[in-house]
C-alpha cells in the first residue's frame, strides 16, 4: 500500500515539474516589427504637441539709452532706477548758464549784422547810381554792375556774415535744448550711472529707459526642435526667482541661423510683464497645443 502511495506521489510530481518547464509558444518577430514600427510613427506624428522646457531671459523689446552731447556739469537729476516715466518727462539737466549766454550773444550778433546789412544796402544803391542806373530797377541793372556794386559796398559780405550769426544761433538753441534729458517714451529708467554735479561727458549713457509694456522673452531650441515652435506658438515663462509664477508668451521671432553649438535663438512677447526685469533668467515650457 505504502509503495502505491510512493508511486502516485512521484507520478504527480513528475506532472507538475513537466508543467513549469513547458515553453512558451514561439513569438511572431513579422507581428513585434510591425508594432513597433507603428509606435515610431505615432511618436512622430505626436512631435509637434510634446512639452519641451528651456531656459531663456527676458529682454526688453524696445528701450533707448540717453546721454548727453555736450561736457557740462549736471544740474539735476530727477529720476531714479526702477521708477516709472512718462513720455516727455524730464529726467536730468544740465547747468546751462553758458548756452543761454551764447544765445543771447548770437541774438546780438544777428542784430549787428542786420544794421550792417542796411547799411551796406544803402552803399550799394549809391554805387549802382553812380555807375548810371536805377537801382530801384533791378531789371535794367547789368549783373556785373551790380556785382560789382555788392564787393564795394560790402554787402555780399554783410549778408554772409548774418547768414552765418542765424546758423550759430540755431546751434545754440539745439544744444541748449539737449542740455535737457526727457523720456522719449512711456517706460521704467534703469542704468542710471550720473548724480547732479557730476560733469558729464559727451556720449556717456546717462540711463536707460525701457518700455515695460514691451517686453519679450529670448531662448534657444536644438536644431531639431525648431520643428515645436512656428510664429504663433503659446509658451508659458516661469521666473527662476518665483517658480509659482506664470506668464504666458506668444512666439513671434526666429532667427533663421543654427549657431555652432547646433541651437536657434527664439523670441516670444509676452502678454504681461508684471514683476519681470529686463535680463531675468526663466525657464519656458512648451505646452501641448490642444488641436
Amino acid at each position: 500500500m505504502k509503495t502505491l502511495k510512493n508511486i502516485i506521489l512521484l507520478t504527480a510530481l513528475t506532472a507538475l515539474l513537466a508543467g513549469c518547464g513547458q515553453k512558451e509558444p514561439p513569438v511572431d518577430e513579422a507581428k513585434v516589427a510591425s508594432l513597433t514600427t507603428e509606435k515610431n510613427v505615432g511618436a512622430e506624428e505626436d512631435m509637434p504637441d510634446a512639452r519641451l522646457t528651456t531656459t531663456g531671459k527676458v529682454v526688453s523689446a524696445r528701450y533707448a539709452d540717453l546721454s548727453f552731447e555736450m561736457a557740462l556739469p549736471i544740474e539735476r537729476v530727477l529720476v531714479r532706477n526702477g521708477q516709472h516715466v512718462k513720455q516727455g518727462q524730464t529726467l536730468a539737466v544740465l547747468d546751462v548758464f553758458k548756452l543761454r549766454n551764447a544765445i543771447e550773444q548770437q541774438e546780438q550778433a544777428i542784430e549787428k549784422a542786420q544794421l550792417e546789412m542796411e547799411q551796406a544796402d544803402l552803399k550799394m544803391q549809391d554805387v549802382i547810381i553812380t555807375q548810371g542806373y536805377d537801382p530801384d530797377k533791378a531789371s535794367s541793372v547789368p549783373e556785373k554792375v551790380r556785382h560789382n556794386a555788392d564787393v564795394k559796398s560790402g554787402y555780399a559780405l554783410s549778408k554772409s556774415e548774418l547768414a552765418a550769426a542765424r546758423t550759430r544761433l540755431a546751434a545754440a538753441q539745439h544744444e541748449l535744448q539737449s542740455g535737457t534729458l526727457t523720456a522719449p517714451f512711456d517706460g521704467v529708467v534703469a542704468n542710471l550711472s550720473v548724480q547732479a554735479h557730476q560733469l558729464a561727458q559727451p556720449g556717456q549713457v546717462v540711463c536707460r529707459v525701457i518700455d515695460d509694456k514691451e517686453m519679450e522673452v529670448e531662448f534657444h531650441v536644438m536644431e531639431a526642435e525648431l520643428p515645436l515652435f512656428r510664429a504663433g506658438t503659446e509658451v508659458k515663462v516661469v521666473p527662476m526667482v518665483d517658480k509659482t509664477a506664470r506668464y504666458k508668451a506668444v512666439v513671434n521671432e526666429i532667427n533663421p541661423m543654427v549657431d555652432a553649438q547646433g541651437t536657434v535663438t527664439l523670441r516670444a512677447r509676452l502678454t504681461t510683464a508684471t514683476d519681470l526685469f529686463d535680463g531675468m533668467n526663466v525657464e519656458v515650457i512648451r505646452i501641448p497645443q490642444i488641436p
